[in-house]
C-alpha cells in the first residue's frame, strides 16, 4: 500500500492522473464487454436481461415470445402509441386523464 502522507505534491498528481486514466481504460473496457453481449444476446433472439435470467438459473424461454397484448387505447396526439389497459398507465394516458380526458374516449 503506498504512504500517500510520504509522497511529493508532484508524484500525488502524477498518481491521480494515472488512477484517472486507469478507471476510464477500464470503464471502456466494461462498455465494449456488455455491448458485445447485447450483440450475442440479440444474434440469439434474446435480451440481455433473459440471457443472465437463464444463466442464473431461471427456465428458458418458450420457442414462441408471449404476446404483448392487444393494444385498447392509443394517445390521440400520438397514435404510434398504445396502451393494452393491464400494468401501470403510460404517462400520456395519466396527463390525458389528469386534463379531464375520459379513457373511454381513448379507446382503439
Amino acid at each position: 500500500m503506498i504512504d500517500l502522507e510520504k509522497l511529493e505534491l508532484t508524484e500525488l498528481r502524477t498518481l491521480r492522473a494515472q488512477v484517472e486514466a486507469e478507471i476510464r481504460r477500464r470503464g471502456s473496457a466494461t462498455q465494449r464487454a456488455v455491448k458485445k453481449l447485447h450483440k450475442l444476446a440479440e444474434e440469439q433472439g434474446l435480451t440481455l436481461g433473459e440471457l443472465f435470467a437463464i444463466a442464473n438459473g431461471a427456465p428458458e424461454l418458450s420457442a414462441s415470445p408471449r404476446s404483448s397484448g392487444v393494444i385498447k387505447y392509443r394517445n390521440p396526439l400520438d397514435p404510434n402509441q398504445g396502451w393494452t389497459g393491464h400494468g401501470r398507465k403510460p404517462g400520456w394516458v395519466v396527463n390525458y386523464l389528469a386534463n379531464g380526458g375520459s379513457l373511454e374516449s381513448l379507446a382503439a
